[in-house]
């Protein structure tokens, strides 16, 4: 068995979610977490599965595609992925507020696979958030940009980003400029 993350949007009405689920158990795949976003768009499901060997990202891909699923994103993953999203951001949260994670270390481990950079430029007011890019206000000036190709970051994502980024600031002892 490996290791998939899949994410897909399906329209958010009672059923869908369970149809997709059902496409990918017609293949052997089993749900090892979902979360689900809400988006304009509609519901963005994100799986940890556990699949069969021979399934390859084409399989898991048609099967997402069989299940109602759109705009479909899926990569192998890693058992490091088995930790909660809760428990990651309270573990990350520890590690700020101790001193020994620096910000910019604890947004690449929430999202993964992203580019975070430090502009002096000033923030905007409120986190700016776009499918790809998520802009936040660092706690000691200028912005922090964090980026990532794919999957899109969904409003969740950005509202997690920035809780973090002002829990950094209150253990920082700073106030918002």
């Amino acid at each position: 068995m490996a290791l998939w993350r899949i994410r897909a949007t399906v329209d958010d009405r009672p059923g869908f979610l369970a149809v997709l689920a059902a496409s990918l158990a017609l293949r052997k795949v089993n749900i090892l977490s979902v979360q689900v976003h809400a988006t304009a768009a509609g519901a963005v499901d994100d799986f940890l599965v556990d699949a069969p060997d021979a399934l390859s990202e084409a399989d898991l891909l048609a099967a997402v595609g069989k299940g109602r699923g759109r705009d479909p994103w899926v990569r192998p993953a890693h058992a490091d992925g088995l930790v909660d999203p809760p428990t990651l951001l309270l573990n990350l949260a520890t590690g700020l507020v101790r001193g020994g994670t620096d910000l910019g270390d604890a947004l690449t481990r929430l999202f993964g696979d992203v580019l975070v950079t430090w502009r002096p430029e000033p923030a905007p007011e409120s986190p700016g958030y776009a499918a790809h890019v998520i802009q936040l206000p660092h706690p000691a000036g200028g912005t922090l940009e964090v980026r990532r190709l794919e999957p899109p970051f969904t409003p969740a994502e950005c509202a997690r980003a920035a809780a973090l980024v002002e829990l950094a600031r209150a253990a920082a002892g700073l106030t918002r400029r």
